[in-house]
């Protein structure tokens, strides 16, 4: 800016006396600014006619804004009175003088533009003189119209300003993170970590089915021949268990997350998890005299026909029968969680159009995964002999189990994104490693005849497992990849406590299960007690039968963070 002084004693058309007056008004202008400092109170003034009357006495002296520069030069020479100004100010100060009042030459700093509606938060960071503002800075200006819930950062009136960093002045968004002023330091003695977390689900899941041949039949209708009771392909047969999957309600668990961050600004953090769905079981019992009759179906190895074992049938036979299938699946892991990215900013609702703060954190995890599915299928009978000459009772079981261990290495993504008290956790995670299956098939056979020495006898082997045969542990190492996704909605009850909503999914490759290596194909010259010589193949047989597994649900919770 530029500024020009005009009075009427510097006109050149007056001559010397002009230049007389004009001492005498220099004059006049010196005494009056010394009586003004001298009855100087520190307190600018907002009346601008006060101001007019103190101008009126330098013999209208004034000081008038001619024109612009150009804006870097203006700058530059604002910044430089600021300067020098408060240089003045200083040396004021220092010798105990009171301060210029605004109307004198000191000018203050001159704001341009408008505020479009922002805060003004204070004079900069230059510290204050005995209780005066710093002029050594620039006016700083906020918006206080955004809840960041914890978040660094604000919203400029057009929410398009975009920010990474901001732990305070670290340079990384905590994002709803309580960060502790310290790094974490380890313990040599027991103590709570400074910075972590820990949540509980309760988890409601449902798994893939597991699929079963037909183990329990009845027959309806009168007059059933006893070779037709329960045989597969007859019109009267009804199957009771199996034919169809199993195990395909909601399995009721939980889930436990912890972990704690290695430094304030939550860069590192190490974590674990468990989790825990099952036992479940789903089965049948039934007992009967005969009416209505019940069997167990299988494949005649021998007649190569439809064949069925009978468990109860009038006249003949009083059985009970049971048939249960089981299955419980396990979870653990141990990661390290690492921040790629962190941003926030502002952005507009999704059931309004107004504009609120928003941040948000990327995070890579690496670490190590592990699963466990064990099931089990397990068919029991109690069979009491009708017949008066041939008394006697027999009790038969056969069990398959299945076990699926999985072991690999675990990489994934989580992002975090949170909007006031609401936030949004989304994961996708994939484990790569060794599944080591195993399937354990045994039977047995006991005989108790009041005639026979000894009156009880144990063979092994029941109907569907027969040695040689089936019977045995098989073991082998495959090949598995477990990939995930989860998706978790929380909202903050407090700095510290969040209630959660997710939804998990969780895929498992070669998995080996206990209905798939259920054989139908029985010969009956193996059925205890056997008779040597044996004839005919060594069935039911064993063949390793892989196949995919998945399971996913609801979970409901709380997280705690500290």
């Amino acid at each position: 800016m530029l500024f020009a002084a005009s009075t009427s004693a510097a006109d050149p058309r007056y001559g010397n006396t002009s230049r007389r007056d004009n001492s005498n008004a220099d004059r006049n202008v010196r005494s009056t600014e010394r009586v003004a400092r001298a009855s100087w109170q520190p307190s600018r003034r907002d009346d601008a006619g006060d101001n007019n009357a103190d101008e009126s006495q330098l013999e209208e002296t004034t000081v008038k804004l001619v024109g612009y520069e150009d804006e870097t030069r203006d700058r530059a020479r604002q910044a430089k009175t600021r300067r020098a100004n408060q240089q003045r100010v200083r040396q004021v100060a220092a010798n105990n003088a009171p301060l210029p009042p605004a109307s004198s030459i000191i000018d203050p700093p001159v704001q341009h533009g408008h505020l479009d509606g922002q805060i003004p938060m204070g004079y900069g960071s230059g510290t204050p003189i005995h209780g005066l503002p710093s002029y050594d800075s620039d006016v700083v200006y906020g918006d206080g119209s955004c809840d960041s819930m914890g978040c660094g950062g604000g919203c400029d009136s057009g929410c398009d300003s975009m920010s990474c960093g901001g732990c305070g002045t670290s340079g990384c968004s905590m994002c709803g993170e309580l960060a502790s002023p310290n790094a974490w330091r380890p313990c040599l003695t027991l103590c709570v970590p400074q910075d972590g977390w820990v949540s509980f689900e309760y988890l409601t899941w449902w798994q893939d089915g597991m699929d079963l041949p037909p183990l329990v039949t009845s027959s309806v209708g009168p007059n059933v021949p006893a070779t037709q009771a329960g045989v597969l392909g007859q019109a009267t047969t009804r199957i009771l268990f199996g034919g169809d999957d199993v195990l395909t309600d909601n399995f009721d668990g939980g889930r436990l997350r912890f972990g704690v961050w290695l430094d304030k600004c939550h860069t590192w953090g190490l974590g674990a998890e468990y989790f825990n769905i099952g036992s479940e079981s789903e089965g049948i019992s039934r007992t009967s005299t005969g009416n209505p009759t019940l069997s167990r179906p299988f494949f005649n190895t021998e007649t190569n026909q439809e064949d069925a074992q009978i468990v109860a049938f009038p006249g003949i036979l009083t059985g009970t029968v049971r048939a249960t299938a089981t299955s419980e699946l396990t979870g653990a892991g141990v990661h390290l969680r690492h921040l790629r990215n962190c941003c926030e900013g502002c952005s507009s609702g999704l059931f309004c159009g107004c504009a609120g703060h928003f941040c948000s954190r990327t995070e890579a995890i690496f670490g190590y995964r592990g699963l466990q599915l064990k099931e089990s299928v397990t068919i029991h009978e109690d069979l009491v002999s009708n017949d008066p000459s041939n008394p006697g009772s027999f009790d038969i079981m056969d069990r398959f189990e299945t076990r699926n261990q999985f072991n690999g290495f675990d990489i994934g993504w989580l992002n975090r994104r949170t909007r006031g008290f609401w936030s949004l956790d989304t994961s996708l995670r994939l484990a790569i490693g060794n599944n080591k299956q195993t399937v354990r098939v045994n039977g047995s056979t006991e005989i108790t005849d009041p005639s026979a020495t000894p009156s009880v006898q144990t063979f092994e082997g029941g109907l569907l497992t027969q040695n040689p045969g089936n019977i045995g542990v098989f073991e082998r190492n495959e090949f598995a990849v477990v990939p995930e996704i989860g998706a978790t909605l929380g909202y903050q009850l407090t700095d510290h406590l969040r209630a959660t909503l997710g939804y998990t999914f969780i895929y498992w490759s070669n998995m080996v299960r206990p209905g798939d290596h259920i054989d139908r194909d029985v010969n009956p010259n193996l059925i205890p007690p056997q008779v040597p010589p044996i004839a005919g193949a060594a069935r039911p047989g064993f063949e390793f039968d892989t196949t995919d597994y998945w399971v996913q649900g609801l979970s409901f919770g709380g997280e705690y963070r500290w």
